[in-house]
């Protein structure tokens, strides 16, 4: 039987749409893995074994990093157990069931991967927690109001420039070198645009309205969020139509996937606010008050 969270859609080639699907369209590094570990076990909110799917990016960006997570399960399998692949071709040779899990991770990705990897689920949301969203064009948000019939995309904001740090610090972190790095070597990250794009905010905003009803759509400052987290949390309950959610202070202030600090050089900061200046600007006009913190307020 077909989980409450899906239906079949005789018009879209009888692929299996979401009923109700949760993104959250980032930004990076702006509280969206907090949140994250916050909602994962709220009983109406199905989350998939990882928190970032990253489907949409890899369609309409190029991104690579869907790949590297398929790789890397992959050889996890082999080596964990030699005869799971072998296992698995002998089953799809003669029409057997096939083990789920290999399955996702070998099979194409397209919009029916993306579907089988969210539909396992009996709750009212099905949730993919990507902050790479916040760069797809149109067409990406296209794809997402084609494969739902609901959804419900929460966009968090951070300082611009607090943000595009915290960016080059986890960049590093990941590549497991946030020791001795030179400012040469920071710069060639900046000006490959790392550090900025995803801070210009008001390219997804504008995206996201021209694709979206204002009640599909919440953005929240992290800023705020930080301030008042229990607030934040029954707020993006409400927007989600779910019981409020309490957490203990334990699970309310843990910092998660906060990046290890490193030395910026010392006009990075005018550098940036310079070219961000237009996402300030952009940002205090489009929304009623943003943060005091923030470098540029009106």
């Amino acid at each position: 039987s077909i989980p409450p969270a899906l239906r079949v859609d005789s018009l879209n080639l009888g692929l299996s749409m979401i009923k109700n699907l949760f993104l959250c369209v980032g930004s990076q590094k702006s509280g969206t893995t907090w949140l994250h570990s916050v909602l994962k076990n709220h009983p109406d909110i199905f989350f998939p074994h990882v928190k970032e799917v990253h489907y949409f990016d890899t369609i309409y960006n190029g991104s690579i990093l869907l790949s590297a997570r398929k790789v890397e399960r992959i050889k996890k399998i082999i080596e964990n157990n030699k005869f799971a692949l072998e296992k698995y071709f002998t089953a799809l040779s003669q029409g057997l069931p096939l083990d789920s899990g290999i399955k996702n991770f070998l099979s194409p990705v397209n919009d029916q991967w993306y579907l089988e990897f969210l539909k396992k689920n009996k709750k009212k949301y099905a949730a993919d927690f990507s902050p790479e969203y916040a760069l797809l064009p149109s067409e990406g948000f296209k794809c997402v109001k084609k494969l739902s019939e609901n959804r419900k995309i929460i966009f968090l904001m951070r300082d611009p420039v607090s943000r595009s740090k915290s960016a080059i610090q986890y960049f590093f972190q990941m590549k497991g070198d946030n020791d001795n790095i030179s400012e040469e070597e920071i710069w060639n990250v900046v000006n490959k645009g790392f550090a900025v794009n995803m801070s210009k905010y008001q390219n997804t905003i504008k995206i996201l309205k021209e694709e979206f009803s204002d009640n599909e759509l919440l953005f929240m400052f992290f800023e705020n969020i930080m301030e008042n987290k229990q607030k934040a949390i029954n707020k993006i309950c409400d927007f989600l139509e779910i019981e409020h959610k309490t957490v203990n202070l334990n699970e309310l202030e843990e910092k998660v996937n906060e990046s290890k600090k490193i030395d910026f050089p010392k006009n990075l900061d005018d550098f940036l606010l310079e070219n961000l200046v237009d996402t300030y600007k952009f940002v205090s006009s489009e929304f009623c008050e943003i943060p005091s913190k923030w470098r540029l307020v009106a």
